[in-house]
């Protein structure tokens, strides 16, 4: 993951706690604050699970495999618990800490998106002339 899609997250995540501090309160801001720290680290830990399965895979294809879906099973653990926590323990809203999350693991998947739009003509490129 480039360090521009992590800015773009954290940027995204500080507009939403602003929007939700103007719009209702302080709670509603740390909530929503909460929601985009958690799609960040979400989005983080998705990038280094890809990357050590890309390192796995080159050993061993299955073991690379089995490392993505250990990644997946960890997150959604994660993100549960996380937002048990959240709405549970802490008491914080439920609408601006999920409002954060989407809008932050939106910035993710558009940013990613593109990304892979960017490097896909080049993998052809490199195909055609190889």
């Amino acid at each position: 993951m480039q360090r521009s899609a992590l800015v773009i997250q954290a940027a995204l995540a500080v507009i939403c706690a602003g929007m939700a501090w103007f719009v209702a309160d302080s709670v509603a801001a740390l909530a929503a604050g909460y929601g985009g720290l958690l799609a960040f680290t979400n989005s983080y830990l998705l990038a280094k699970r890809v990357e050590r399965a890309g390192e796995l895979a080159k050993s061993s294809p299955t073991q690379g495999v089995y490392a993505l879906y250990l990644g997946a099973v960890q997150r959604f653990v994660l993100v549960l618990v996380a937002l048990g926590i959240g709405m549970g323990l802490l008491k914080l809203p439920p609408g601006p800490m999920l409002a954060g999350f989407a809008v932050t693991l939106a910035g993710h998947l558009v940013t990613a998106g593109r990304q892979a739009l960017s490097v896909e003509p080049e993998r052809k490129q490199k195909s055609r002339t190889g």
